[in-house]
């Protein structure tokens, strides 16, 4: 009996068997994306385990009965679900989970968290928007687009970058962000010589990064947002993510041309011409019947149109030329330049692995004659990962390959490499036409022979001082990734970052002719020299991240991150440099019988830090964030070397319908900015003895001689500490056509680091010490809104506004104020209850009315030995504002940005003053005038009304500054411009046009950059955003004649295949 009933079950289960095979069929199909079949695509029977993969061209094949649900899966695509009923062949069109995207937020460490839950503002920026006009630098075009992020970035060939977060907060240290790419800290250095002399713009680390490889950038702006990365994280983060691997195998190409003009160029005035005091002609000493018309100035009568002669007497001869202004003088000195960009990219991935590898070439000849201010940039890029469900391995390598020419700026050096060609160029009368000085085969435009001995011909100049800059730098990393369960994950990385760059300077020798006018008027001689400098710069930085998650009940989840983190950062610099060259045009460092002038430089920086994160998550509408980070680091004293840094943030979604979205948020943080190497310490080297006929420095006569140098010990040195309270909201209404982002924030910087002098008595001259405070608060608003919005047109608009006030609320000390640089009588001050960087300048004395207080002798101002306050640096408000219109396959999209107020000091206006080019110089039509509002002393202490007018023949002293001081402060302009940043057309070729070219996607593009510019009438001469001051607060100082920015005019291509 029993075995007939096992005989029975056997038959049932193979008739089950028989009839369950029965009913499943065999499911074809192609899974395609947006450039066409899509291989290594998941295509799984849902609840079972039963699934495949496409195929290199998307195919798949899965045996399925009727009614099940089929569920295709890819990295970036949004899932898609397709129940099989009736036909066999399932095709489908996978799309970019473009939500997911915009929802999240690369943070600190890597990690990617929902733009909802944070508690603390963050700005991203996708590739589309950094790549939109052809550039070599990724931020280059982004200011004004950013809220709570002042970006400056001259338009010149590989010029520096300066990037300040929510306003200054150190005055002898880095103000600069950190910068992270893929998960690790990079540098940011720059080998520019930065100063009112000889200074020249290397770039700086960021320019680095290929645009072309960035995915996006992520912008975390407050303390609580970047307090993972404690002692760095003060001046905000900037968080890069390369591109990677997606879909099938891609190939995509993109090249541009740009041709460049000069932008901004000092407008003089056109009234005046050539001379000195009223008068065409002087006389110099020495020089005898040479001196013709030898004035560098335009001090000469007005314009009258006659032909007269203007040049130095050769053999009798001399040229001639029209008595007119050149209405385009300068601008005409400068070349149309040339930019080319090329880049390459092929990309792939399957469900396992990803693969990217991009290659950038940039090649610059700017607008200034011959190629002194090229640049040549060759970028390499790979991002690749390959991993199992379990263990994921990820590695980012970058190399660059740059070479630079820079023409130097500021006050030349004829004891060194020369005169600088802009501040020459300044000097020139604007009627004596300047491209005409460029052939050198004629007598009257060589050295020695030039039409005066005050200034030379600028192409000369151009031709003699220069700057060669070379570097190869490499940096990458390997990250590690692996999951326990569901709940646990651990990540290990490692990266480097090697900068090796190599900076040669060489100026001629400039001699003069026996008995030439420039030989007998005594002109100083240039004896020419050379300096070889040698960079190298190292990051090593690792970590390792425990990663916990775990949905604790329906309505609670927790996220907790904990970590080490170890960073080392050391270098070399060793820079040689002679002077008195003996044999012309030879620039080697043994030309020259001096004794070389040797600087080294090593440093070793360690930094272990221990941190954790825990986020809690209710109901997915409230988050909690906490963090904490402990650093030590080597720079501070041994006994106190370790600090924390602690934060808290809250982000509550207080209505979130599907149309509309509002989310309040809040946090509070500590931050730090560490002190520099060797810092504590007094420090050694070679000795320097002054003396009234000079300076004796070490090796002297065979002897070498050591000394402490004057800063003294001290061993209570602390980081600068940064404490941030942040609140604001996000909110979108009527389905995202109308957004609002506002930030306020309140940061207080406590300990900056300073120099105070000391009592020599000590034997030291200056103390290294915490000695002043100082708070920023802000506001910060994006406004987006999509105005229209239909199948064929769409208009998008984004608007930013930043005002941050700085105030300095202590400094230590008996005065209330400390020096951070100067030119010419002109101070910039860290002052107690003012914005930082205070200007104080001389300027006229004034009764207690109000009334200008005049030389009864000269009618000049006078001047009473005290500086005045003359304004500030800071800014009143930055506002961007960007507009996309996109029709059909057509998007025309521009921005513009708007800074307005603050101070800064302009050496080209002084220059231009002092030789009478300054259009503020033909006041009253240079006939003679009495200052207004202005009183004399009548000798018993009171004051009487001037009657002493200026002469025409003198205000060539008036507005000279050596001889009427108080005219000084007039140098300080206001910094206010108005720029059209960028402006672009596009043109999307349709597909169906371009697919029988087996080409997936093409575009054409026109575009502008720097097209406009508008400054206030008191500065008719510089780009206020060109500095020769560097990146720190100096930079916000001002220039002292720099060289002129750029605008440019370009086209594109990009396809992809």
């Amino acid at each position: 009996m029993k075995t007939k009933f096992n005989g029975c079950l056997a038959l049932i289960f193979a008739l089950f068997v028989q009839i369950s095979f029965a009913q499943e069929k065999t499911v074809t199909g192609i899974v395609s994306d947006s450039f066409g079949p899509l291989p290594g695509v998941t295509v799984i029977i849902k609840g079972t385990k039963i699934g495949t993969q496409t195929d290199f061209d998307g195919n798949y094949s899965i045996n399925a009965s009727k009614g099940a649900v089929l569920q295709y899966s890819f990295m970036g695509m949004q899932t898609v679900e397709k129940t099989y009923s009736d036909s066999n062949i399932i095709n489908l069109i996978m799309v970019e989970n473009a939500e997911a995207l915009n929802e999240v937020v690369v943070t600190a460490f890597g990690s990617k968290r929902q733009a909802k839950s944070l508690g603390y503002a963050a700005t991203k920026v996708s590739s589309a928007e950094l790549t939109e006009v052809s550039t070599s630098n990724p931020l280059e075009s982004l200011s004004g687009k950013v809220a709570g992020v002042d970006i400056s970035a001259p338009a010149q060939p590989g010029a520096s970058t300066k990037v300040i977060f929510r306003g200054f907060s150190s005055i002898t240290g880095s103000n600069s962000p950190l910068y992270i790419i893929d998960g690790s800290p990079v540098q940011d250095n720059s080998s520019s010589s930065v100063g009112s002399t000889s200074s020249f713009d290397a770039g700086s680390g960021i320019n680095d990064i290929d645009p072309n490889n960035i995915e996006s950038i992520n912008f975390l702006k407050g303390a609580a947002a970047t307090s993972l990365y404690g002692s760095r994280g003060a001046n905000g983060v900037i968080i890069v993510t390369t591109k990677k691997g997606k879909n099938k195998l891609k190939v995509s190409f993109s090249t541009g041309v740009d041709f460049q003009e000069v932008a901004r160029v000092p407008h003089f005035q056109s009234e005046f011409g050539t001379g000195w005091a009223g008068v065409s002609y002087s006389n110099v000493n020495g020089e005898g019947s040479a001196a013709a018309s030898n004035e560098n100035g335009s001090w000469g009568p007005a314009f009258n149109g006659l032909v007269k002669p203007w040049s130095r007497i050769i053999d009798n001869q001399q040229l001639i030329k029209p008595y007119v202004a050149l209405k385009n003088n300068i601008r005409d000195f400068y070349n149309l330049g040339n930019s080319y960009s090329n880049s390459l990219s092929i990309t792939g991935s399957n469900e396992k692995s990803d693969i990217a590898f991009t290659y950038s070439r940039v090649d610059v000849d700017g607008v200034i004659p011959t190629d002194r201010d090229s640049f040549k940039k060759n970028n390499f890029g790979l991002n690749a990962g390959i991993g199992s469900d379990k263990f994921k391995v990820r590695t980012s390598i970058n190399y660059v390959h740059k070479k630079q020419k820079a023409v130097p700026t500021g006050q030349g050096n004829d004891a060194g490499f020369g005169k600088s060609m802009i501040q020459e160029m300044i000097q020139l009368p604007n009627d004596l036409s300047i491209v005409d000085m460029e052939d050198r085969s004629l007598i009257f435009n060589t050295p020695s022979y030039f039409y005066t001995p005050y200034t030379t011909n600028p192409y000369t100049t151009l031709e003699n001082n220069n700057v060669e800059i070379e570097k190869d730098r490499f940096f990458g990393n390997a990250n590690f990734n692996y999951i326990f369960n569901d709940n646990f994950s651990a990540t290990f990385q490692i990266s480097t970052d090697i900068d090796n760059e190599n900076v040669k300077r060489y100026g001629a020798i400039v001699d003069y002719v026996a008995g030439s006018p420039q030989d007998l008027a005594s002109v100083n001689k240039v004896v020419g020299a050379v300096s070889e400098s040698k960079y190298t710069n190292r990051e090593f930085d690792t970590y390792l991240n425990l990663n916990y998650n775990k949905e604790l009940n329906e309505n609670l989840t927790l996220d907790v991150l904990a970590g080490i983190n170890f960073n080392e950062r050391n270098g070399d610099a060793l820079s040689v440099s002679v002077t008195g060259l003996d044999l012309p045009n030879y620039y080697e460092l043994s030309n020259s019988a001096t004794t070389p002038s040797i600087s080294q430089y090593n440093y070793t920086k360690r930094v272990f830090g221990v941190y954790s994160q825990a986020s809690l998550a209710l109901e997915n509408k409230y988050f909690l964030t906490l963090t904490a980070r402990n650093d030590q680091s080597s720079t501070l004293p041994i006994a106190n070397n370790s600090y924390f840094y602690p934060s808290a943030s809250l982000a509550a979604i207080a209505l979130d319908n599907g149309t509309s979205f509002i989310k309040l948020r809040g946090g509070w943080a500590r931050i730090g900015n560490d002190t520099d190497t060797y810092q504590i310490f007094s420090t050694a080297g070679q000795s320097s003895n002054a003396a009234y006929f000079g300076q004796i420095s070490y090796p002297f006569g065979g002897v070498n001689g050591s000394e402490i140098f004057g800063r003294i010990e001290n061993q209570d040195l602390k980081p600068e500490i940064t404490d941030e309270i942040e609140l604001g909201f996000e909110s979108r209404f009527f389905n995202n056509r109308i957004g609002l982002d506002v930030s306020l924030y309140d940061r207080k910087t406590s300990d900056l680091i300073v120099d105070l002098p000391v009592a020599r008595a000590t034997g030291y001259s200056t103390v290294t010490g915490n000695f002043v405070d100082l708070s920023n608060k802000g506001i910060e608003l994006v406004l987006t809104a999509k105005p229209v919005s239909n199948d064929n047109f769409v208009w998008d608009m984004t608007y930013t506004f930043t005002k941050n006030n700085s105030n300095v609320t202590n400094v230590a000390g008996d005065d209330d104020k400390i020096s951070i640089y100067s030119a010419y009588g002109v101070s910039f001050y860290a002052e107690e209850g003012k914005p930082l960087g205070a200007f104080y300048a001389p300027s006229p004395a004034k009764t207690d009315a109000g009334q200008f207080i005049a030389d009864a002798d000269t009618g000049y101002y006078t001047y009473d030995g005290n500086e005045t306050y003359a304004g500030s640096s800071q800014r009143d408000f930055i506002m961007g504002l960007r507009n996309t219109f996109s029709y059909k396959n057509f998007k025309l999209a521009m921005s513009f940005d708007w800074k307005q107020g603050g101070k800064m000091y302009s050496y080209t206006k002084r220059l231009s003053h002092f030789v009478g080019n300054g259009i503020e110089t033909t006041y009253n039509n240079r006939n003679s005038w009495i200052i207004p509002n202005s009183v004399v002393s009548d000798g018993n202490g009171g004051y009487v009304e001037n009657t002493s007018p200026v002469h025409f023949d003198d205000v060539t002293a008036f507005y000279n500054a050596s001889q009427n001081q108080a005219m000084e402060g007039t140098h300080v302009i206001d910094k206010t411009f108005i720029r059209v940043r960028d402006l672009s057309l596009s043109y999307n070729v349709k597909s169906n046009v371009i697919d029988k070219w087996g080409i997936s996607a093409l575009s054409f593009s026109i575009y502008g950059k720097n097209l406009f510019l508008w400054t206030p009438s008191d500065n008719p001469y510089v780009d206020p955003e060109t500095t020769s001051y560097g990146r720190g607060i100096r930079s916000e100082f001002g220039e002292f004649a720099t060289n002129p920015s750029q605008r440019a005019y370009g086209t594109s291509i990009k396809l992809s295949f």
